[in-house]
């Protein structure tokens, strides 16, 4: 099949599932009350283009409706800077009773760039603008103002976390009772960067503190976003760093194969006869009812202008490493399963340091299996052989549209590998 067919199929199913998300991009989410919104970057909806921040409301993070844009237009001090024709990658935390939203102002490859700030107490609005909280552009960094996360430590300081391929990943102390820098033209700290032998590609940072293993958790996306971007991770102590991945690489590292640096939780990947899912990543971690939920874009072909929002869980093995669900979220019932629930034929993907679509393979476990497979906690299980630790969950199959068990997991070296029963 030609790319525009492959496209106009994977397009209808999506249609079919309902999930509303076309043209969602960089998105995150937060809850008011029962409901649940996504705000995200300026696209396009029904073919116009949108200026102020896309808004998108649910009842069960599954189907989504558009309501429209956070502000009217760009607010007029980050037009003036960055000549922005949209905003991006937005970020809400809510702070004494208000809610505030960091913005990105900026055009595709420049570093002419700010993140602003805008509050509101209601998720719908109105939305007041604050203006610039940082800038930059080539005559006053070398870095670049966008992708804003804005992050609590255990001490209840708030940190923003920014950067993109210019210079790497940057982490600042706020004062929220402004939402601004403590300091007066403070920067912050570098706390990721990637090589120039791949033009420094990591953006879309998001730190989550895991009160359980008393680690931070930076997540960022590697690579290209129209076609090759990948989601890693790696953890620190400090919310400050250093970050270290699972085989003690630091993610400042610029030294080592560029690819080699980070847990690679997602990346391309499509199960037979299914969607293949390229490019996921700009994620941000949302906790709802005991759960967490990992929430990034994704695209159905390389260069797509065609982009959906895509929710999985997210679970910790016990070794304190997070993985992902390979399905779309679909509420499903708690169940506990036992290694006989393991037996019968799976689909699984494996990823590794390269960028390449991964393509699923079939595995059948049998009785004579059973052996070299150790339960360790609750729906958790130890390969002896292959040292490979996994968690085991109920989850929808979209494509078959039914429910079946999913599994996901990391080797011992930190390549994630998931599937789901067939």
């Amino acid at each position: 099949m030609t790319e525009i067919t492959n496209t106009k199929n994977a397009m209808l199913l999506i249609e079919q599932y309902g999930w509303g998300t076309l043209g969602t991009h960089d998105p995150t989410i937060v809850k008011e009350e029962n409901d649940y919104y996504m705000f995200s970057t300026d696209t396009a909806v029904n073919n116009s283009p949108t200026k102020g921040i896309q808004i998108r409301k649910s009842k069960d993070l599954v189907h989504w409706e558009y309501v429209g844009t956070a502000l009217n237009n760009i607010p007029n001090e980050a037009l003036k800077w960055s000549k922005a024709r949209g905003l991006w990658a937005p970020d809400v935390i809510k702070y004494n009773g208000v809610y505030y939203m960091y913005y990105s102002a900026s055009t595709f490859g420049s570093t002419v760039s700010c993140i602003g700030l805008a509050k509101a107490t209601h998720l719908q609005g109105p939305w007041q603008d604050e203006g610039i909280v940082v800038k930059t552009d080539p005559s006053i960094a070398t870095h670049n103002a966008i992708d804003a996360n804005v992050v609590k430590d255990k001490e209840e300081n708030y940190w923003l976390c920014y950067g993109s391929f210019f210079g790497g990943i940057h982490l600042v102390r706020l004062n929220m009772e402004t939402g601004f820098p403590e300091k007066e033209n403070d920067y912050g700290k570098l706390i990721a960067r990637r090589p120039q032998a791949v033009e420094g590609a990591i953006e879309g940072a998001f730190i989550y503190y895991h009160e359980a293993t008393d680690f931070y958790y930076l997540f960022a996306s590697y690579d290209s976003l129209s076609d090759s971007y990948n989601i890693r991770v790696a953890r620190s102590k400090n919310i400050t760093g250093p970050y270290i991945d699972k085989n003690g690489k630091n993610m400042i590292d610029t030294e080592g194969a560029p690819h080699s640096i980070g847990v690679k939780l997602v990346g391309s990947y499509q199960f037979k006869n299914d969607i293949a899912w390229i490019a996921p990543g700009h994620n941000s971690i949302f906790a709802d009812n005991q759960k967490l939920y990992m929430v990034h874009h994704v695209r159905v072909e390389a260069f797509s202008p065609y982009h959906y929002a895509y929710i999985r869980e997210l679970f910790w093995l016990e070794n304190g490493w997070p993985v992902v669900s390979p399905e779309h979220y679909q509420r499903t019932n708690e169940h506990t399963y036992s290694a006989n629930d393991l037996l019968g034929e799976w689909e699984w993907i494996a990823f590794d340091e390269d960028t390449n679509l991964k393509e699923s393979k079939i595995v059948n476990v049998r009785d004579t299996d059973l052996h070299v497979i150790q339960a360790i906690a609750n729906n958790q299980f130890q390969h002896m052989v292959e040292d490979f630790q996994f968690v085991v969950f109920p989850c929808m199959d979209w494509k078959q549209n039914k429910k079946t068990i999913g599994f996901s997991g990391l080797t011992r070296e930190g390549r994630a590998i998931f599937g789901k029963r067939v």
